[in-house]
């Protein structure tokens, strides 16, 4: 699939959001990669230097706490990635390791304290999209053999009828997760409007930097906004 589309009703949600993205293929996820952990470790460990205890209180975190708090989302049912991982970071101790792929996006969300994530485009079906939920949608939870209905109304990231992530950027579905076997990724960063162009453009460039230098790795790059709401690659 090489295509994806934003509902424009999500950018109303989230005014001035958005969306640095890189998609690549050819990725080995299954050798260990001693500079991207490395690099996870360092930025695990630099987070004191941000100047909060809290996660909760970092600017851009709660900016997603209130946009989300408008929208009717309890924040502490269903806190964004970021504040979920920030809060881990905050507490110490030794960062945790997914695989190379999962690790890098995990970095590059705790430098810029933005989401991150990444999705397998070899497992999928139909076009990616980020848009609100039907009704006639279904979620299958990472801990989970079955798939379940998700509400009308929920923003998601989709692929058909499948939910890819529930509330937009709290927890991510057992379809198209990044394994060690995965090889076509599409990478993306949900930046706040608080944030910037200057972050969102530094996050895509850091993405691109990254699959290349740490995975020999060319990509295609985008910078979405409310004014370019669906892009393709090759």
């Amino acid at each position: 699939m090489n295509h994806f589309q934003v509902d424009p009703k999500v950018y109303h949600s989230f005014p001035g959001m958005r969306l640095a993205i890189a998609v690549t293929e050819g990725l080995d996820n299954r050798t260990a990669q001693v500079p991207v952990s490395e690099l996870w470790q360092q930025t695990w460990q630099s987070v004191t230097q941000l100047g909060v205890d809290d996660a909760r209180v970092h600017p851009y975190v709660k900016a997603w706490r209130e946009n989300f708090a408008a929208l009717g989302v309890s924040m502490k049912r269903f806190p964004t990635s970021i504040e979920a991982m920030l809060r881990r970071a905050l507490k110490g101790g030794e960062a945790f390791s997914i695989n190379p792929l999962v690790d890098f996006y995990n970095a590059l969300s705790l430098q810029y304290v933005c989401p991150a994530g990444a999705f397998d485009l070899g497992v999928l079906e139909k076009p990616l999209a980020l848009r609100l939920t039907t009704g006639e949608d279904r979620f299958t939870a990472l801990d989970s053999s079955e798939s379940i209905a998700v509400p009308e109304g929920e923003i998601a990231y989709t692929s058909g009828t499948d939910i890819l992530t529930r509330h937009f950027m709290w927890r991510q579905s057992q379809l198209a997760l990044v394994t060690p076997d995965s090889t076509r990724i599409f990478m993306v960063s949900e930046i706040p409007s608080l944030a910037g162009e200057p972050v969102a453009e530094a996050m895509r460039e850091s993405m691109v930097v990254g699959l290349r230098d740490l995975f020999g790795l060319e990509c295609q790059s985008f910078l979405m906004t409310n004014d370019q709401p669906s892009i393709r690659w090759n």
